[in-house]
């Protein structure tokens, strides 16, 4: 979103944009169901969610999909679940995407989340690099750029984590398909879809320009980035192939959506509202 606004396919149909970050799932949901966004990225089954307890929120393009590592001690035999148990295993936003991609292939893996592993919760990701260099775990379950983060600051201490799992490829292995899932995408407010479809149409265009630019290493669009969230230029650089960033459009994603939402909530289908998505969610 460092270029919404400024690539020009929204020019003649909106006069003036701001982008601003939410910093809970609550402020996210609040914002939507009280008409306070015109487009929101959202976790993928947090709009599934909002759509089911009957917000009209439409689901425009999956945007990210997958950028879930777990982190832990160098030498660790990279897909290994077995390495993890017994162990202390830091997870950021506990009940949320990091953990509930984790717990899941945790769970295919042949592991119990409450018996084999004791999981250390972390709000955020600074909570968790707090706790990893306190020496509390030294497994971490983390998005990007966290993890990223989290390695280069690990290693100032002497301390080098290797991402001892791809949840990406490990979800590949599970299930037979390509390594990558529906993690977040864009959603609107049903009644500006209906209304004003040719907005859908430039809202895609732009977030896939700069898309574009950032999948392709531009100069310009890493040093914005990197100056929004006050990140070295490299980090950033290195971070952007890992988010496997690809605006679909959504009904042309029904399928992965659906299987990825059905798979998260085998075990507790309210994290997506208990029931999938109709037609009238994806937009075309």
């Amino acid at each position: 979103m460092s270029g919404f606004g400024k690539e020009g396919h929204l020019s003649g149909l909106t006069e003036n944009t701001s982008v601003e970050n939410w910093d809970s799932i609550e402020q996210l949901k609040s914002a939507l169901m009280n008409n306070e966004v015109e487009v929101a990225a959202t976790p993928a089954y947090v709009a599934a969610n909002l759509y089911a307890k009957g917000v009209d929120v439409r689901m425009i393009a999956p945007v990210v999909w997958g950028m879930l590592y777990v982190l832990g001690p160098e030498g660790t035999t990279p897909g290994d679940w077995e390495a993890l148990r017994g162990q202390k295993v830091i997870v950021v936003l506990p009940g949320n995407m990091p953990d509930l991609v984790f717990s899941y292939l945790l769970k295919q893996n042949g592991l119990n989340r409450d018996s084999d592993i004791e999981v250390i919760p972390a709000q955020d990701g600074q909570q968790a690099l707090a706790l990893l260099a306190k020496g509390e775990a030294s497994w971490a379950v983390m998005p990007e750029h966290v993890a990223s983060v989290a390695q280069m600051k690990m290693k100032k201490q002497g301390i080098n984590l290797t991402r001892a799992l791809n949840l990406q490829e490990e979800w590949a292995k599970v299930t037979g398909g390509e390594a990558r899932f529906p993690m977040a995408g864009l959603v609107m407010p049903g009644k500006l879809v209906d209304e004003h479809p040719e907005l859908v149409t430039a809202i895609r265009e732009e977030v896939s320009a700069t898309v574009a630019k950032a999948n392709a290493g531009d100069a310009d669009t890493i040093a914005a980035i990197a100056e929004k969230y006050q990140l070295p230029e490299q980090l950033v650089k290195g971070v952007l192939p890992r988010l496997q960033l690809d605006v679909v459009p959504a009904s042309q994603a029904r399928d992965e959506y659906e299987d990825f939402l059905t798979r998260l909530g085998e075990d507790n289908p309210k994290i997506y509202g208990g029931k999938l998505p109709d037609n009238k969610f994806y937009v075309e």
